[in-house]
């Protein structure tokens, strides 16, 4: 049996070969979808997945727009809770069909803040900008690891 490494392949570059706009289409759907989540909550919120996008957050793994839906009708019920965020990068594939944001969160319930760090992966599905995956990182509370 003969076993063959690469070697000395340079890892893939990305958003590199096309022009910059492709970059900013994904930054603003990202403003965009903060936007529309502050404004109409759960409608502004869903308005932006994909139907086969997934969701990570709370520990658990939420697959389909539909799931999506259902898992975050309850958060977005309690009328004190709001979610904003603000992408620090951007970056997007040569073919300029896939692309990720990441950046900081704040949630806020009452008089609860938690903040966090969010990854979103977004895929170009006929011509529009929409969330395959989603992620978010709570940030430990303050003195505690």
């Amino acid at each position: 049996m003969q076993t063959t490494i690469a070697q000395n392949t340079p890892p893939r570059k990305v958003a590199k070969n096309h022009p910059r706009g492709v970059e900013m289409e994904v930054r603003d759907a990202d403003l965009q979808f903060a936007r529309e989540t502050a404004a109409r909550r759960l409608e502004g919120w869903m308005d932006f997945f994909a139907d086969d996008a997934v969701v990570i957050a709370a520990g658990k793994t939420v697959e389909g727009k539909q799931a999506i839906r259902e898992f975050f009708t309850g958060v977005f019920a309690d009328k004190t809770y709001t979610l904003t965020w603000a992408p620090t990068r951007v970056e997007t594939s040569t073919e300029g069909t896939l692309g990720y944001t990441y950046g900081n969160y704040e949630a806020r319930y009452g008089t609860t803040v938690r903040h966090g760090m969010y990854v979103t992966v977004w895929r170009k599905i006929d011509g529009k900008w929409k969330v395959a995956v989603d992620l978010g990182s709570p940030l430990p509370e303050p003195g505690k690891n």
